[in-house]
């Protein structure tokens, strides 16, 4: 398979960010339908009957399909395209979220968002490669704070506020239809303006290598960063979906000032995924970030039980910008941290996220039968506690090498990017080398070549091609083409081996071969 993309022409830097622009309107879709069932919790309690147990229910249910598609979603995109694999994924959501406002029972609302999740998971894992791939080049930790950070918080913090006023003036059924015919005219949008970079053919669709794509899910850095996600994960959207039942409940806030509450701590995720995406673009130490932030997010839920009414404010603004601050820099570890192949990185985001994923199923479920039996005192204690247990798990992963940044970002450089060589490896091409000098003529082309070859060998310094005046420099000497002398290149006097009684005065010197004449 060919894994080669061109390096980025001069008209890319304008048209990288319209392709941001529009995989972030796919962000934003995402998250208004996976959000906007939250707003909806009481009104859906009071139509179907049910209580906080079933409705945190549906959160972990969207988390299923949303967990279950992210791999498959990256193997998909791989085999018949990264922008039919966009397009089939914000479809099938916006289809499901109509489904959903069209629901008008309980079991009906639980299959709908299964099938949401699903569409959302085939979405973002490859989504998050379509951001990196634009950005090879550059910023790319930026621009994913921009779409995976700010824009999928601004969609959310849509859900939790925006539209509470157009569920009090239509119905909940209405303004889920209205989420998903939206998130059906952004996957118009995509198919008619996405494009992928020249000169990538296999992003269009390729031969699914499953050699290559194991190797790739293999890295051992994936799965440390997807489990040190997978307690802030659950916690997060725990508690962005449920803090206005208990604001409302426990402190008496108004549903308006509840619903203004939850809307603050997703779309605090704004600026923290703007700075966190461009100070993680100027450092290697990525695990600082995750982790660090992940641990002020286990600080604010500890104190959210203790803090008077008026801080809940300032605690729940902190939790969500330090969460979307680190997870800028956690997306980026597939192409910064492993170096994952651009047609596989969409693989390897979805197996990060089905790890996190595991979080936000089980702790959502968990939380919504402990509250009823204790407290939401006990419930933020308990996120907390996971939290932090998880993100410890991290302090085991590496940082951004320079060297993997540099392979990843420059990619489209060599037409196929060489493995680099142990030091057992170099010396062994180098006796190779040394034993090729000494091997009888050979014509001038291959000698040519082979002082162009960056090698050590036998004290000579670094061999120089000069293609302008169609010569190979090697020290002080010059070959040019058709020359056959043998004594190019020869090494210094103190650098000498003894002489070769067959081969003329030193190794680096070749007599022709002369054959005897016979008589018969």
């Amino acid at each position: 398979m060919h894994d080669c993309i061109t390096p980025a022409r001069p008209k890319d830097g304008a048209t990288r960010w319209i392709m941001l622009g529009i995989i972030s309107l796919g962000f934003i879709s995402l998250t208004l339908n996976w959000f906007d069932v939250a707003t909806a919790f009481g009104l859906i309690g009071a139509d179907f009957k049910v209580g906080l147990p079933s409705l945190s229910y549906l959160i972990s249910l969207f988390i299923v399909g949303y967990g279950l598609a992210h791999i498959p979603g990256g193997m998909l995109a791989t085999k018949i395209g990264m922008k039919r694999t966009l397009v089939l994924g914000l479809i099938v959501q916006g289809l499901a979220g109509i489904m959903s406002g069209l629901s008008f029972s309980y079991t009906e609302l639980e299959w709908f968002r299964l099938l949401s999740g699903i569409g959302g998971s085939a979405f973002i894992a490859v989504a998050f490669a379509a951001v990196i791939v634009w950005f090879r080049q550059g910023e790319v930790t930026l621009a994913l704070g921009v779409s995976g950070g700010a824009a999928f918080s601004a969609g959310a913090a849509f859900a939790l506020y925006i539209w509470i006023y157009l569920q009090n003036a239509t119905s909940w059924h209405t303004s889920l239809v209205l989420a998903g015919v939206f998130e059906l005219i952004v996957a118009a949008a995509t198919a008619l303006w996405f494009q992928i970079p020249a000169g990538a053919p296999a992003l269009a669709g390729s031969r699914f290598d499953r050699k290559a794509m194991a190797a790739a899910v293999a890295s051992r850095d994936l799965w440390i960063y997807g489990l040190a996600l997978l307690g802030g994960y659950g916690a997060y959207f725990t508690t962005s979906q449920l803090f206005t039942e208990y604001a409302t409940l426990d402190r008496h806030f108004e549903p308006s000032l509840g619903g203004l509450l939850s809307a603050l701590i997703v779309l605090a995720g704004v600026p923290g995924s703007l700075l966190g995406g461009y100070w993680a673009d100027r450092s290697r130490n990525l695990k600082a970030f995750v982790v660090g932030a992940l641990l002020a997010c286990a600080v604010g839920l500890l104190l959210i039980p203790v803090v008077p009414t008026g801080a809940l404010w300032i605690v729940g603004i902190a939790i969500g910008f330090f969460l979307i601050f680190g997870f800028a820099a956690w997306s980026s570890v597939p192409a910064r941290v492993s170096g994952i192949r651009h047609e596989y990185i969409g693989t390897a985001t979805g197996l990060m996220l089905t790890l996190a994923a595991v979080g936000g199923f089980f702790i959502p479920i968990i939380f919504g039968h402990l509250v009823p039996r204790t407290s939401f005192d006990t419930g933020w204690v308990f996120l907390a506690l996971v939290t932090i247990a998880f993100a410890l798990i991290g302090l085991l992963g590496r940082n951004a090498a320079s060297d993997v940044t540099e392979t990843t970002a420059t990619a489209a450089s060599t037409p196929r990017a060489s493995p680099a060589r142990s030091p057992p490896q170099r010396r062994q091409d180098d006796q190779q080398h040394q034993r090729a000098l000494h091997q009888g003529p050979a014509p001038a082309h291959q000698h040519l070549l082979r002082l162009a070859r960056p090698r050590r060998y036998l004290g000579l310094e670094q061999c120089r091609p000069d293609l302008r005046r169609g010569r190979v420099t090697a020290g002080r000497h010059t070959v040019r083409p058709g020359d056959n002398r043998r004594d190019a290149g020869r090494p210094s006097p103190r650098h000498r081996p003894p002489p070769d009684q067959d081969r003329g005065q030193y190794p680096c010197e070749r007599r022709p071969l002369v054959r005897e004449r016979t008589s018969v």
